[in-house]
């Protein structure tokens, strides 16, 4: 009885088994949408000063700022194309509202301290390259770790969306794909990384280094 009943699972098992041990499928096309968290970044203090004149005494301290960009949650949204099972091509757009928040201190007039904030709308769309390990599948060859890496166009607006600044993104990381039902044709996914920018709404010239996650939903067709 009992083998007669691990027979039957097992009998019904193998067919989601194969269909998973199969993905990624090579010519298909995967379209994912979720949320996104990308971390912020210091700017660093500065002073507002009054600037003397040749041979006078120092410049005059008004007040001191200190500056950072709180991280700030989004939405993106990737379309890619499955070249083999281990390597895929993909493009996609992210837009987040992260925070700028500058602290205003030690006023020489005596006012309070206060804090002072602005919402940036901060736009990526980028290309990729992943790929997937897909020798280190699990969960019945449903699961596949993958690697990612590519580049992409940074817009940020701001004050009210009149002001645009541009820049470069590069990003590298790495997640999961996890494929759900007979079909596998629909799965979450799952990535943390990192994203290089340089240039866009800043104090200073440089690249930024900030980490980045997301979660979507994916289809493949």
């Amino acid at each position: 009885m009992v083998a007669a009943v691990l027979s039957i699972v097992a009998g019904a098992a193998a067919p989601v088994f194969a269909q998973s041990a199969a993905l990624p499928r090579p010519k298909t096309v995967e379209i994912s949408g979720g949320v996104t968290l990308v971390g912020g970044y210091d700017f660093g203090a500065s002073n507002a000063e009054l600037t003397p004149n040749a041979g006078t005494p120092p410049a005059f301290v008004e007040f001191k700022t200190t500056n950072q960009l709180k991280p700030g949650f989004g939405l993106q949204g990737r379309i890619g194309f499955v070249i083999t099972p281990a390597l895929a091509v993909e493009g996609g757009m992210r837009f987040t509202r992260p925070t700028y928040e500058a602290r205003v201190t030690d006023d020489f007039e005596g006012a309070p301290d206060t804090t002072i904030e602005e919402t940036l709308s901060q736009y990526v769309f980028d290309g990729a390259l992943v790929w997937h390990i897909t020798g280190a599948r699990f969960a019945g060859g449903s699961a596949v770790p993958f690697l990612y890496g590519g580049a992409g166009y940074l817009r940020e607006l701001h004050e009210e969306n009149a002001f645009v600044e541009e820049g470069v993104e590069y990003h590298a990381g790495g997640g999961i794909k996890w494929w759900f039902g007979q079909s596998g044709r629909i799965g979450m996914r799952a990535e943390g990384g990192i994203s290089i920018r340089d240039g866009g709404f800043d104090f200073k010239d440089g690249q930024r280094i900030v980490p980045v996650a997301g979660a979507s939903v994916i289809y493949s067709f």
